[in-house]
């Protein structure tokens, strides 16, 4: 599958509140949000977050568009000994369309080429991402609370 092409931009500060819907929306959507969700504080946390994010040099705050439209969010931190994943969500219509494979793969090339390990941390609970870290190779290396850590290497994979 060809996934529909995507661009992927750094955000802005007029897009913290797009960055909270779109994560919040794809979280509320899989069932991951608990009974006693108080949707007001969280998104004045993750705004706030947010805006510290986009001015943080050590982090790409980005988000993804697709014909246009912003679809998704994705944050990335890059050191001399990995590249890590910190988060990529993507509104529910915009999912299984190949878009999240196509930009972990394109991270996957990334870190190959600097040969440093891609490394991500994912809930538990958010079964969907979990195959999809699977199926692209990833291996769980640890826990951190509620979250498996995973890496993934050249090794990982015998073709990028």
């Amino acid at each position: 599958m060809t996934p529909p092409p995507h661009r992927i931009r750094p955000a802005v500060p007029d897009d913290v509140a797009f960055l909270a819907d779109v994560s919040l929306t794809a979280t509320r959507a899989q069932g991951r949000l608990p009974a006693d969700f108080d949707e007001a504080d969280w998104r004045g946390g993750f705004e706030e977050w947010s805006l510290e994010s986009i001015d943080d040099p050590t982090t790409d705050l980005n988000v993804i568009e697709l014909e246009g439209r912003r679809v998704g969010r994705l944050r990335i931190t890059r050191t001399p000994e990995s590249v890590e994943l910190n988060g990529i969500q993507l509104y529910p219509n915009a999912q299984n369309h190949g878009i999240g494979t196509a930009i972990i793969t394109e991270l996957q090339s990334e870190a190959a080429t600097r040969g440093v390990p891609l490394e991500l941390h994912v809930e538990r609970d958010n079964l969907d991402a979990r195959r999809l870290y699977d199926r692209l190779g990833f291996t769980k290396t640890g826990e951190d609370g509620a979250e498996d850590v995973m890496r993934w290497d050249r090794g990982g994979l015998a073709v990028l």
